[in-house]
């Protein structure tokens, strides 16, 4: 395979949670605290939002040390008669929360006729307020070793990747695990004058929301989680969750291929197709578009790429173009731009880490792979590469998985597209009286990204009402 590469995936991830700690002990505040003062937002921001700002601890363990200042948005509600707050999260991890909620506003309507919509661009995010993102924007290095030299290179590689950013801010730095960012929330919550909250994340916002739960539990009304990977077992069970979820997914896409005049590999074997390729592009890695002078793809490269046209119904016949001229030698269908994999800014992987997507050691990560073998003919190897860039430089994991603390939380309502539905059930199936609302398709964030109505009209009622839909609720799939 491979090495060195110069970016790392930014995989669609996941909830993680630390270590349960009663809501009493774990208290971030001692003092009632002060309101928000809300005021018009700058920048780019819908003029329906109010914007405040928040001073909290960069370490919570010190209190009275260094601070830094989150940006708070709300869009209130619309109606005479308000329910209530429900805290938003659009994920990342470090998805700036102002602008997706300014962004999204339209899918929210429902929900404002009754609820205030509350979020922040957290800590270490995307919007670069507390992280010079100059030293932060491409990850380190990343390598798909095959040996114990090749994995000690890529413990090299990315241990000289992060250090700038890491230098940049370093206590900061080391305090971005989900349990700390909770913190953040019960802050937010405090300052917003609220008993309790209801709580929607999307994709990694459920790491949020279930760390939240696992301090705060008795702060909490009702929480929606949406396309969320499972955090609450050890990472190997959560591996193979998703790994089912990614290959239900390639399943789907070759049952279209097969009865769709859209696919051009219809009439043939695709997924014999694909794993052929995968092979010979790990033996001789293939080359891509013009434009990108020498780059080729091995085949955990085309692994990546293809993952991105899975997940979409919309990219489905660019996905059999790609592959068949994979078939001929020719990569440049899964990046047309010759731009490479994705890069991942450097402070989400400070998140990731943190709250234990990584393998402590060689052994591990190779066991790791094996699993995934088994697992999923089709892309095995995708995510444990993935968690790879934070063996060699994250400390001990500050949030590990763990289980929730059931008996204390309302039920809980999920979303799970075909992909991430076994991953959110791991979740919601831990407290009784929950229930998982399966989309029959695929397609990342139904809430949030996809604007849903038939997803979007079951969380509203939740939220609003406390209504679950009944067990076994299912969405149709959407044309894309």
């Amino acid at each position: 395979m491979t090495w060195p590469r110069s970016a790392v995936l930014a995989l669609p991830l996941v909830i993680a949670m630390g270590a349960y700690v009663p809501a009493a002990s774990a208290s971030s505040s001692r003092t009632p605290a002060p309101p928000l003062a809300w005021s018009a937002c700058e920048g780019k921001i819908s003029a329906e939002l109010q914007c405040a700002t928040l001073r909290v601890p960069v370490d919570w363990s010190r209190p009275g040390g260094k601070t830094i200042t989150l940006t708070v948005g709300r869009a209130p509600a619309t109606g005479a008669a308000a329910a209530g707050t429900v805290l938003f999260s659009p994920g990342g991890p470090g998805g700036a929360g102002v602008q997706e909620l300014s962004r999204r506003l339209p899918h929210f309507a429902g929900l404002r006729t009754r609820m205030d919509v509350v979020t922040w661009n957290p800590r270490g995010g995307v919007s670069g307020e507390h992280i010079p993102l100059a030293s932060c924007a491409a990850g380190p290095a990343f390598a798909t070793p095959d040996s114990r030299r090749e994995y000690d290179q890529a413990l090299k590689a990315n241990t000289a990747g992060i250090a700038a950013c890491r230098d940049a801010v370093p206590e900061l730095f080391a305090n971005l695990d989900s349990a700390t960012q909770a913190r953040d929330m019960e802050a937010i919550r405090a300052a917003l004058g609220e008993e309790k909250i209801s709580f929607l994340g999307n994709s990694y916002g459920g790491v949020l929301g279930a760390s939240y739960a696992r301090l705060f539990p008795k702060r909490l009304r009702a929480v929606a989680v949406d396309s969320v990977p499972d955090h609450v077992d050890p990472l190997a069970k959560s591996e193979r969750l998703q790994y089912e979820g990614l290959e239900a997914g390639f399943k789907r896409f070759v049952r279209w291929c097969a009865g769709s005049s859209d696919c051009v590999l219809r009439g043939t074997n695709v997924e014999k197709i694909w794993q052929a390729i995968v092979r010979r592009a790990e033996r001789r890695p293939l080359p891509g578009a013009a434009a990108a002078g020498e780059r080729r793809y091995d085949g955990d490269d085309l692994k990546f790429l293809a993952y991105g046209l899975v997940d979409g119904t919309a990219e489905w016949p660019a996905l059999a173009k790609a592959i068949a001229g994979a078939a001929k030698g020719d990569a440049s269908g899964f990046d047309p731009q010759g731009r490479g994999l994705p890069p991942r800014i450097t402070a989400m992987l400070a998140v990731s880490c943190a709250d234990g997507f990584r393998y402590d050691g060689y052994r591990a990560y190779r066991a790791a792979v094996r699993r995934s073998i088994k697992l999923s003919p089709n892309f095995s190897g995708m995510r444990e590469n993935g968690w790879l860039a934070c063996s060699p430089w994250a400390a001990k994991a500050a949030n590990p998985p763990a289980p929730l603390p059931a008996g204390e939380l309302p039920p809980l309502l999920g979303i799970g597209p075909v992909y991430e539905y076994p991953s959110v059930r791991a979740i919601t199936d831990q407290v009784p009286g929950s229930v998982t609302i399966k989309y029959d398709g695929v397609g990342h964030g139904r809430y949030l990204n996809a604007g849903d109505p038939c997803v979007i009209g079951h969380v509203d009622r939740y939220l609003i009402d406390g209504k679950l839909p009944a067990p076994g609720t299912t969405c149709p799939a959407r044309p894309a």
